[in-house]
């Protein structure tokens, strides 16, 4: 019997045969995820401190900016499947790198004098300003995804598809490793937390100029599988037409309930940009590597891909998913524990060396429950979907997330306000909290609501795993429920 690891490596050579086009595509994708993740790592703060919005106001924003890139991405799809490849990534591009410029400059240039405008809240311009570019920004980042996914499908062929998604979610949790560390933590320790966060924004702004010249060299044309090639008859059609035609497939609605059980631990995926980097910088004293804090997560990821995948290849798609559902989710159990519990271990002796290790060992279970389910998401979708429909597929599958992103940006911002506030680490050390009234309560609720997927999603399993003979077939390496939540493009 050959050694996984080595037949998993030996895998990485049927990529000699890929055209430049899937290179190019993975190279603005690195990009981009640069860009992204190293601006979802201070976002929070950014709108807090360079921004003026309060705790509550600026969660409430993350949260109506991921709801806007759910909902736009929910849309464009069958415009993606209409426009093509090249058009879709150069269009969110450049709206992508203008949003970025403006979150740059408006603090630099812009009065934070709140104006009266009548109807409207009494805002800032730099404020008005930002929600402005937010919702710029959610479009761009809208057309990413679903045109990602279609691409990918295009420039492999069937002996080489699935190691080139995993090259690709390689490249992007690479790309994600360095925003934290390199890109986060450098240039608001060279630059100071308000001025590191506006570089961090033009750092962004640089890295999309970047992705997009290395899409002008695309030839969407030049398919690695003569047999993918859409006709022309597909091309033409209609978005309202490719969008009606998804709705009508069995498979696409059965992806869309289990994604809908899957929206407990969504919630999970998102606190960490949401709730993570105000949390991190108040229950710890002193300065803070918060990028690095934001790396572990990737690394864990690169690593596993490299040599833990292939020992999975054994198991259920399903099992795996459920498994890794309940990892994840138990993730937030360690940070709910009071932290006196913590204090009483061996070699901790005081509240920074607590709060520091609940922290990271939140951080490696959830990793390690993500690593589970992760990397087949976007493959399933591009396999399930018709050739002509896979950026349709992809977006339309953003369904859920209409309910998760916008419940955790209004309740994290509450939560963080009553029990996360700034100035609640004096409180604790004057032994002025209780359990009640603690962060550790808010990740207790955090919990609760990430518990319920995996226990939903085995209570529908019958349901989930139970293939119609009129269903067309999917690949035995991955079950009508191998899908992940781990699409934070979304």
């Amino acid at each position: 019997m050959s050694n996984p690891i080595i037949t998993y490596f030996t895998e990485y050579a049927k990529l000699r045969t890929v055209s430049k086009e899937f290179w190019l595509v993975n190279t603005l994708s690195f990009f981009d995820g640069l860009a992204y993740f190293s601006m979802m790592n201070v976002l929070t703060l950014y709108l807090t401190a360079n921004c003026g919005f309060s705790d509550v106001d600026s969660s409430a924003l993350i949260g109506l900016y991921t709801l806007a890139i759910s909902i736009i991405f929910f849309a464009v799809g069958a415009v993606c499947d209409t426009l093509g490849i090249k058009k879709s990534f150069l269009f969110g591009l450049i709206l992508l790198i203008i949003a970025r410029a403006t979150f740059g400059f408006a603090p630099m240039y812009l009065s934070n004098t709140p104006i009266e405008i009548p109807f409207l809240p009494e805002m800032s311009p730099i404020q008005w300003s930002v929600i402005f570019m937010m919702v710029l920004m959610a479009l761009g980042t809208s057309f990413m995804g679903p045109v990602m996914t279609a691409s990918l499908r295009r420039f492999t062929a069937k002996e080489n598809r699935s190691i080139g998604f995993s090259m690709y979610y390689l490249i992007m949790n690479i790309g994600a490793i360095l925003a934290g560390f390199a890109v986060t933590d450098g240039l608001r320790s060279l630059f100071g937390e308000q001025n590191g966060n506006l570089a961090i924004m033009f750092f962004g702004m640089g890295a999309n100029i970047a992705s997009f010249i290395a899409m002008t060299m695309v030839n969407e044309h030049k398919y690695a599988d003569e047999s993918e090639r859409i006709s022309p008859d597909a091309e033409s059609k209609r978005p309202l037409t490719i969008f009606l035609e998804v709705w009508k497939e069995s498979a696409f609605r059965k992806l869309v309930i289990f994604l809908v059980l899957t929206i407990g631990v969504r919630l999970v995926f998102t606190h960490q940009f949401m709730v993570m980097p105000k949390y991190y910088t108040r229950v710890l004293q002193g300065d803070f590597e918060l990028g690095l804090a934001n790396s572990i997560n990737p690394t864990i990821i690169v690593v596993g891909l490299i040599l833990l995948i292939p020992l999975f290849s054994k198991i259920s798609t399903f099992k795996l998913v459920v498994i890794g559902m309940a990892i994840s989710a138990s993730s937030l159990l360690i940070m709910s524990v009071p932290i006196d519990w913590i204090l009483a271990l061996p070699y901790i002796h005081n509240l920074d060396q607590a709060y520091l290790f609940i922290i990271v060992a939140q951080i490696l279970v959830f990793a390690f429950g993500e690593l589970l389910f992760s990397p087949r998401f976007t493959e399933y979708i591009s396999l399930m979907a018709p050739k002509d429909k896979v950026a349709s597929y992809m977006s339309l599958s953003a369904l859920p997330t209409f309910i998760s992103k916008p419940i955790n940006g209004f309740i994290s911002g509450l939560l963080i306000a009553t029990f996360s506030y700034d100035g609640i680490r004096a409180k604790i050390d004057a032994g002025l909290i209780d359990y009640a009234h603690s962060p550790e309560l808010m990740w207790m609720v955090y919990f609760l609501l990430a518990a319920v997927s995996p226990i939903a999603v085995l209570f529908m399993r019958n349901f989930l795993t139970r293939k119609p003979e009129a269903e067309a077939e999917v690949p035995q390496t991955v079950s009508p429920t191998a899908t992940d939540t781990s699409t934070e493009a979304v």
